[in-house]
């Protein structure tokens, strides 16, 4: 398996939301600024800090569609916060536009390029957009301040996984799954991959079918994704062990002292 099927792997998984990044969106959740609870606080609050923490409330419940428009009132009312086009940034990562994301994010760094921390959505949605050497550039300047994030780890195997790095992908990935073990599936399926473009083939079955088993039963593209991939692994092997039998038989009849084939 070269590594340019990890590289498409990582989008078509990217684009079936089986990343968390792009996770499937929850049914729609409350309104917030339509809840009781909600207006007995915003009413001490100014509109545009009722708006802000309706956004954030929003982000919270993961209803980014909600929280996306509320966002962009704030930000284009103050364009000079930093903070509120990084949350937009996410609210968009989220939403799985990363154009959108990248755009915003970019803004935030270019008015604040001393805070590391608006780094991070910049470099998501770069590796959503597959600019790969940005996406690695700018996680791994968040990393250095922030050394703990798990999803940044992430997002930084796979950046380095599609430029061919397999090396620091699997070093980046491991330390994914160290700091966040909920992250153990979708890290070990791409441990997985790294391991078949090295020719591991062994380690490289053992990950893929523990991330078929986690998804057995599930309308998931995913599913599907790694049972053609096992196949396709015990394919190569089979093949593989035709050739070297095929090799040997080839040198047995080339050996001295045995008669000649008619």
């Amino acid at each position: 398996m070269k590594t340019t099927r990890t590289r498409i792997t990582a989008a078509a998984l990217v684009l079936a939301g089986s990343l968390p990044a792009a996770a499937q969106q929850p049914a729609p959740g409350p309104d917030v600024l339509a809840e009781p609870s909600f207006k007995a606080i915003a009413q001490d609050l100014s509109p545009a800090e009722g708006l802000q923490l309706a956004a954030h409330i929003n982000i919270v419940l993961r209803q980014y569609e909600r929280a996306i428009p509320m966002l962009e009132v704030l930000a284009k009312a103050s364009p000079n916060r930093p903070e509120l086009w990084a949350a937009l940034a996410l609210a968009y990562n989220r939403a799985g536009e990363p154009r959108e994301a990248h755009d915003a994010a970019n803004i935030a760094v270019t008015l604040a390029p001393h805070y590391p921390h608006f780094y991070v959505e910049r470099g998501v949605a770069a590796f959503f957009l597959g600019r790969y050497e940005e996406a690695i550039a700018d996680l791994s300047h968040y990393l250095k301040a922030f050394p703990q994030v798990a999803n940044a780890h992430f997002y930084l195997g796979l950046a380095q996984a599609a430029q061919g790095d397999t090396g620091a992908a699997r070093i980046s990935l491991l330390r994914a799954r160290a700091l966040n073990p909920a992250l153990s599936v979708a890290t070990e399926y791409y441990l997985g991959l790294i391991a078949a473009d090295r020719g591991q083939v062994v380690v490289s079955r053992e990950l893929l079918a523990r991330t078929q088993r986690a998804f057995a039963g599930s309308d998931l593209p995913i599913s599907t994704l790694v049972t053609g991939q096992l196949q396709g692994i015990d394919s190569a092997v089979a093949q593989r062990m035709r050739a070297a039998m095929h090799e040997a038989d080839v040198r047995a009849a080339q050996a001295p002292g045995l008669p000649a084939s008619r």
